[in-house]
């Protein structure tokens, strides 16, 4: 159990059930340390990110990870807390960024938390198992690692964490899966769209920007494999088939470094991080300055935001179970770009611009989002504004609660890599 302190309030927040402190427990010890706490920019006093993550993470995990059969879910993430709603038949792709963020979780504590993380990698393994809720019912679109599906972005968003789960384990079950589902359930897709670039889906054969951003990322994550394993051809073909797909991206770009219209945080998100990939790849610094411009297209646009305390905060995306995840998306790759360093060579800026923006999200998360309260945070739930939290009584929203826990987890590790 981890205590924080909070606006004078003793609360706690974690995935363990709620019990008192004691009163052997200081509670002015605890809610009032000698040493009066640095406020940072949003905050009133020096947020611990690490603490701050582990109590948001854990909780997530508790609520939204059918650890146990819940309603017939078991050992994959529900769209209601505890699938108490009984209505998870077609959660498939929000699967994938709930994964990433408990793999950003289990990448911080498993070299300080051992019995955690082996209790974390058993979850991976029972996802992986249930092919992470799968319910396509066609098996040549399932393909021979049952990851494929009629949507073609939803396949590739579990390709995607599939090999952020090899990256954090080793284990090669995962990459096998991932390489497999791209060979035989994505690749052949390109030839069916008329320009080249991957569909939507099997029936909508029309490419959209949400499909080809996490195609490029997840071919470009096998190209470097296949570099790294020495596999020249297979190299050429992965990268070959990301810059495909980004050509679409760049497509779509606004003048204003956004893509589509409407734009979308999630979109905005996978393009940065495929043209990031891009460029490590080739050393063509058009990639990484496209992938700028679509940050700076997320954290300037009006359409991508609205005004909080005069500065911009993103904006409502919607609230259900689909878009509702999309900030989630964005906070996951921009970290990755606020940590590269190498960035600074093109743009001296950005990933200070970034460090802000994730800065601006995690902390009012942390003190607006939800109720910490040792009375309110048991029925408390995030909601798709980092300003305040789910209306009381409403439950709570797997795509809402990942956008928080990865904003939270985002911050964590820009604050301990740069």
């Amino acid at each position: 159990m981890k205590l924080y302190k909070s606006m004078g309030t003793l609360f706690v927040f974690s995935m363990l059930a709620l019990v008192p402190t004691g009163c052997e427990e200081d509670y002015m010890s605890i809610t009032n340390p000698q040493t009066e706490q640095k406020a940072n920019t949003y905050a009133d006093y020096e947020i611990d990110w690490a603490e701050a993550a582990d109590s948001v993470s854990t909780a997530f995990i508790e609520r939204f990870y059918c650890s146990s059969n819940r309603n017939g879910a078991d050992g994959v993430f529900s769209y209601s807390e505890y699938n108490n709603q009984n209505n998870n038949g077609n959660c498939y792709w929000q699967q994938a960024h709930a994964m990433a963020a408990m793999v950003d979780y289990y990448n911080r504590i498993k070299l300080t938390d051992p019995d955690q993380a082996a209790l974390i990698r058993s979850y991976f393994k029972r996802w992986y198992d249930k092919r992470g809720n799968n319910y396509e019912g066609n098996a040549s679109w399932r393909g021979a690692s049952g990851f494929g599906n009629d949507f073609t972005d939803d396949t590739l968003w579990i390709t995607i964490a599939l090999l952020q789960m090899y990256d954090a384990t080793g284990d090669m079950t995962y990459y096998t899966a991932a390489k497999q589902t791209w060979d035989e359930c994505v690749r052949p897709r390109f030839a069916l769209n008329e320009y080249g670039w991957l569909p939507w889906k099997m029936t909508d054969l029309g490419a959209n920007t949400c499909t080809n951003g996490p195609g490029a990322i997840a071919s470009a994550m096998l190209a470097n494999y296949a570099k790294e394993a020495g596999n020249i051809d297979e190299y050429n073909r992965y990268l070959e088939e990301s810059q495909t797909c980004f050509d679409q991206n760049i497509h779509v770009m606004n003048n204003d470094g956004t893509l589509d219209n409407p734009p979308l945080s999630y979109t905005q998100g996978t393009c940065m991080e495929a043209g990031r990939l891009l460029w490590k790849l080739t050393g063509n610094d058009g990639y990484i300055k496209k992938a700028i411009s679509a940050a700076r297209g997320q954290m300037t646009a009006t359409s991508m935001n609205e005004t909080y305390e005069d500065e911009l905060i993103m904006r409502d995306e919607g609230t259900d179970e689909n878009n509702s995840i999309f900030h989630a998306v964005f906070f996951h790759w921009a970290s990755r770009m606020a940590i590269d360093r190498e960035i600074d060579a093109v743009d001296p800026n950005i990933r200070k611009e970034l460090t802000r923006y994730v800065l601006r999200h995690a902390s009012y998360y942390w003190t607006l989002g939800i109720d910490k309260s040792q009375v309110g945070w048991s029925d408390s739930y995030f909601s798709v504004k980092c300003t305040e939290p789910r209306e009381a009584g409403t439950g709570g929203s797997l795509g809402a609660y990942t956008s928080a826990a990865q904003a939270l987890e985002a911050m964590w590790i820009i604050e301990r890599n740069q």
